[in-house]
């Protein structure tokens, strides 16, 4: 069921454009919920390329629609994914692996690891916080935002923000207008898991 107020799908689909969200402001009587409910059913309509999600406000909930990567674009673009997807993988369990070489032997307290790991010739900077580790190449900027327990899970913001770090992977990074959710499109499409 959509709420009363919201334009007709077919509407929403030809005002919504790549990196242009369309923002739909709900009647302040509208609770969360229903706001909720509102954005799967009009999201169901739109297809695959569009998301929608609802947001609280003072004034009453908002749709936030935005159009993403499409079927051909995600297409040409999965073996340069997987290709990031790999070298990401391959870093992130090198990086876990360092860290872990420098901890004293038996330990598993988080006080004990190193602050700091040398990996691929380069110095890289850890900031731990719960199961991620956030290791940063001091001399490039490169970031790698690895699950120390599982450290081939792939996290689309986390692989996102590699890429745009690690700057060899401008065609995802172009392709990501929509960030976080133009990257859960083009894994989605690739049918590449990720938590």
């Amino acid at each position: 069921m959509i709420a009363a107020g919201v334009p007709d799908p077919s509407e929403v689909r030809q005002r919504v454009a790549r990196g242009r969200g369309l923002f739909i402001s709900l009647d302040e009587a509208v609770t969360m919920p229903t706001a909720t409910v509102t954005a799967r059913a009009l999201q169901a309509s739109l297809g695959s390329d569009v998301v929608v999600f609802a947001s609280p406000r003072s004034r009453g909930p908002v749709l936030t629609v935005l159009r993403l990567v499409d079927d051909e674009e995600a297409t040409r673009l999965r073996p340069v994914l997987e290709s990031l997807v790999a070298v990401f993988r391959r870093t992130a369990a090198a990086l876990v692996e360092q860290m872990r070489a420098g901890m004293p032997p038996g330990s598993d307290d988080d006080t004990d690891y190193p602050e700091s790991v040398r990996y691929d010739g380069a110095t890289w900077y850890l900031h731990l916080h719960g199961e991620h580790c956030r290791f940063e190449n001091v001399a490039s900027g490169e970031v790698v935002e690895a699950n120390i327990y599982v450290p081939d899970a792939v996290d689309p913001y986390f692989l996102l923000q590699y890429a745009k770090s690690a700057g060899s992977h401008g065609a995802v990074v172009d392709a990501c207008v929509e960030g976080f959710h133009d990257m859960c499109r083009l894994l989605d499409r690739a049918g590449i898991a990720y938590g």
